[in-house]
């Protein structure tokens, strides 16, 4: 086979200088450029005439760098004693703008005729350098983090494992050769590891949940939180390797296992009270039924026997037999009301809430429709502000306000103007509405005595009543989720505030 001629040869030196990717540019020993290819140009920002016969120190070099350059050009011309030639180093060199960027440079001196050229090469090293500190910096996290952090190849071999991982996995120094990214899982979990974890991997390219791994010196099963994730070449896309990032959940685990100790714990308790509840409320549903039937019947028995005695008195008006017979009766009649008061409380208690939006200035107005009657004769000033709309019991809810107004209408009746205000005000998540007069009050010294069933601060003889309104407004309030409570100051009316939720 015959040699290529010289002109192919140089056809395919001038081809091979064009396609490098690196520069590759030429100087004489006077520091003239002689050749400049078109990475050079791309590099640089000059073009191929631009450059050609410039002084390369002029061109290329930071001028921090220009003398130390001349000064071993000149040197090496001189003595042939090579300083940086046929090396590879990383200089600085600059661009045409002033740009100033790191660059790998390798010189190789040419001689041709008696006279000495140089050939350099350089690469762009900014992107690589860039790359080389994310790395770097990404190792540093990498050591400092406190979960376990391996990069495998695509046989799954280890390359790499932080800190924090070898310490979980029990890896005291070096990883051993030929270990993989299974053994560090806990032998029952390897099937599943194989049969379903890689397969996800290779499909969605990662893979999250909860695994097992193994302690190597103990033999100790790690509960971790793992994800697994392909590493693919930023430049062509395709797998190079995994890497793992995994965290031990063994506290966590354990405290949910504590949890769930104590939710049965919990559920078990309640389910308990639940039926101690269930047979208190049939035994409280017995006793009312027997009150009702029972103990009613013989108190209408006495009213009733005594009204028949008292008619039998030839003149019971004047008779002391038939005053103490009147006074039976009364007292027969208010222990009837007692009983009966005392079976609403209870019911109430028992019966669900139906919870509807119920407009609060609405059911004051209907309350105010049903005391005018009443009232009629009275001097009477309504102070009715704007009222929300709240989530209750529309009947418990207007018990609640007819309650609160009945009190105020009849603590008020001995004032020649009556003036009951109604107002509410948002605090954070709930609503305050408050219920003021300008009534007999009371001493705040016993505010706490009025939500008591058959608490009163006043004699029967000066206001009627028998306590137990306030009670009942009490528990209503309360099993919506609020609150109650009363100021006042004696003989200058008093404030009657409840919370709702809002």
């Amino acid at each position: 086979m015959s040699a290529p001629s010289p002109l192919s040869t140089a056809a395919i030196a001038d081809a091979m200088l064009r396609a490098s990717l690196d520069a590759i540019v030429a100087i004489d020993q006077d520091n003239l450029i002689v050749e400049w290819n078109p990475a050079a140009e791309r590099m640089f920002g000059y073009s191929r005439l631009q450059a050609l016969g410039q002084p390369l120190s002029l061109l290329i070099v930071p001028p921090r760098y220009r003398e130390a350059h001349e000064r071993g050009l000149s040197r090496y011309v001189a003595t042939r004693v090579p300083h940086l030639v046929n090396h590879r180093v990383q200089l600085e060199a600059q661009r045409r703008g002033g740009e100033v960027f790191p660059c790998e440079i390798a010189f190789h001196p040419l001689e041709f005729e008696d006279r000495m050229y140089f050939a350099a090469y350089l690469r762009d090293m900014t992107d690589q350098l860039r790359a080389d500190r994310e790395r770097d910096q990404l190792a540093r996290v990498a050591e400092a983090s406190t979960d376990f952090i391996a990069f495998s190849d695509l046989d799954n071999r280890l390359m790499y494992i932080n800190r924090a991982g070898r310490q979980l996995v029990g890896y005291d120094g070096d990883i051993p050769a030929q270990a993989t990214l299974a053994d560090v899982v806990y032998p029952e979990d390897r099937e599943w590891l194989v049969r379903e974890v890689w397969p996800q991997v290779s499909e969605t390219g990662q893979w999250q949940g909860e695994m097992r791994f193994f302690h190597q010196g103990t033999g100790e099963a790690i509960d971790v939180h793992r994800t697994i994730f392909a590493v693919r070449d930023s430049v062509t896309g395709q797998e190079v390797g995994f890497a793992t990032v995994s965290r031990d959940i063994r506290e966590i685990k354990k405290a949910e296992r504590e949890r769930l100790t104590w939710q049965a714990r919990l559920e078990a308790q309640v389910a308990e009270r639940t039926r101690e509840l269930t047979d208190l409320n049939e035994e409280l549903d017995a006793f009312s039924y027997g009150v009702s039937h029972d103990l009613r019947a013989p108190i209408r028995q006495i009213a009733g026997f005594s009204q028949l005695a008292r008619r039998a008195l030839e003149d019971p008006q004047e008779s002391r037999a038939g005053l103490y017979l009147q006074m039976t009766e009364q007292a027969a009649v208010k222990m009837d009301t007692l009983v009966e008061a005392l079976l609403n409380l209870a019911r109430q208690a028992r019966e669900p809430l139906r919870l509807v939006p119920v407009d609060l200035g609405r059911t004051v107005e209907r309350v105010r429709a049903e005391l005018d009657a009443g009232v009629a004769q009275r001097r009477m000033r309504w102070e009715v502000g704007d009222l929300p709309v709240v989530q209750g019991d529309a009947v418990l809810l207007h018990q609640v306000l007819s309650n609160l107004l009945q009190n105020a209408v009849k603590y008020t009746r001995t004032r020649p103007l009556t003036v009951i205000a109604v107002r509410a005000y948002r605090v954070e998540a709930e609503w305050v509405v408050e219920v003021r007069d300008n009534g007999v009050g009371f001493d705040p010294v016993y505010a706490g005595k009025l939500f008591g069933v058959f608490q009163r601060l006043h004699s029967e003889k000066e206001f009627e009543g028998i306590g137990v309104g306030f009670a009942n407004v009490q528990r209503i309030v309360k099993r919506h989720g609020g609150r109650i409570w009363a100021s006042a100051v004696l003989d200058q009316g008093a404030t009657f505030s409840f919370s709702l939720p809002a």
